[in-house]
């Protein structure tokens, strides 16, 4: 990811006419006789798909019942198959849980709190994720960045990917408006879910709060294949997102996961993020673990040293103490609301603060 770039993952790729189903323009990238992953827009999601003895198990349903269900058609004509057997939600954010609607016929797996944030978003119109907060985020999609291509790039809203991407958030908020049903998992865990569809193997390892408060781990030992969901980026220095959730032990249980995590994997394993068809690779992920586990150690001795904050980000640089990760780009989308000029930074306060409570 460009993080110069002012639209660095929101201009669509998707070029057919707009239209239901398989209309959509998704790439598949095929991982195996048994598992895909499936690519399109908006923000470019990866829909990790496997196909089982018992059904084809789909993680993440993005935005709404439409681009979830143009998915849907899109796996049943790559698998040549109709037998679905659960969707899996990865985090409670509108990009995986939205869509939910299009697989309502289906069990739906995902931690209890996801189910918890989807339950308030059907009673708070204020809650980030209520059916009137994604009606503004699809309104500004379209007039925020039309607002920054007429100032950098007016050229760019004559072409035919922002037509595209236009009407993506159009039928959107379409769906939103044309009676949207918020449809949470209805068979939630706690901390770690194992299901079994014939000779494959689901397990579900509750992870929380680095980037949303449900963020669980998906992995398919057989196809040697996990979903990381929006935790990790190969291109990205690992973020912590600021949350009131995050705790001591959340953070110690972040280092115990990606420990057995690494402990059940191999140079071979495939890890992907939700929105990228790249996959990573363990070395990769050991990488982000050290840098988490040496980050959070390193402030842990801070404070029981008596330093400042000021004086740890001092002594701190990313480059002087993680190089591996001083490759990696330190800001993220930039020129949007979600900008984040200092990942590592940023990294540093939220960990301070879990400390300070």
């Amino acid at each position: 990811m460009n993080s110069k770039l002012i639209l660095p993952w929101l201009l669509l790729t998707l070029l057919a006419p707009l239209g239901r189903g398989a209309e959509f323009d998704i790439k598949v990238d095929r991982l195996s006789p048994r598992a895909a992953v499936f690519t399109g827009d908006p923000w470019g999601n990866a829909i990790v798909a496997v196909a089982t003895p018992k059904g084809i198990v789909v993680v993440d349903a993005p935005f709404s019942r439409t681009i979830a269900g143009g998915f849907r058609d899109a796996i049943q004509t790559e698998f040549k198959r109709t037998d679905f057997a659960c969707l899996i939600n990865t985090h409670e954010h509108t990009c995986h849980v939205s869509g939910n609607g299009a697989y309502a016929d289906l069990p739906i797996m995902g931690h209890e709190s996801i189910r918890a944030d989807m339950l308030k978003s059907m009673t708070n119109p204020a809650h980030p994720f209520s059916t009137a907060s994604l009606l503004a985020l699809s309104d500004r999609q379209v007039k925020d960045v039309r607002a920054r291509l007429e100032k950098s790039n007016p050229a760019q809203l004559k072409t035919p990917q922002w037509i595209a991407y236009e009407r993506m958030w159009q039928l959107i908020a379409a769906d939103l408006r044309e009676g949207h049903v918020t449809v949470p998992p209805t068979i939630t865990f706690d901390r770690q879910m194992t299901l079994y569809f014939g000779d494959i193997t689901v397990r579900l390892d509750y992870f929380g709060c680095a980037h949303g408060v449900g963020d669980t781990i998906v992995s398919f030992p057989e196809e040697n294949l996990v979903v990381t969901a929006g935790i990790f980026y190969g291109q990205l220095v690992p973020i912590i997102h600021p949350s009131e959730a995050i705790t001591d032990r959340i953070v110690d249980n972040w280092l115990v996961v990606l420990h057995d995590l690494l402990g059940r994997t191999d140079a071979n394993t495939r890890f992907f993020a939700s929105h990228s068809a790249t996959p990573m690779n363990k070395a990769q992920i050991q990488s982000f673990l050290s840098y988490l586990e040496g980050l959070w150690g390193e402030i842990r001795r801070a404070k029981s040293a008596g330093e400042t904050i000021e004086q740890l980000k001092a002594r701190l640089p990313l480059a002087g103490r993680f190089p591996e990760m001083a490759k990696l780009n330190n800001s993220n989308l930039v020129g949007t609301e979600w900008e984040i000029r200092d990942i590592h930074g940023q990294n540093i306060d939220v960990l301070w603060k879990t400390l300070a409570n």
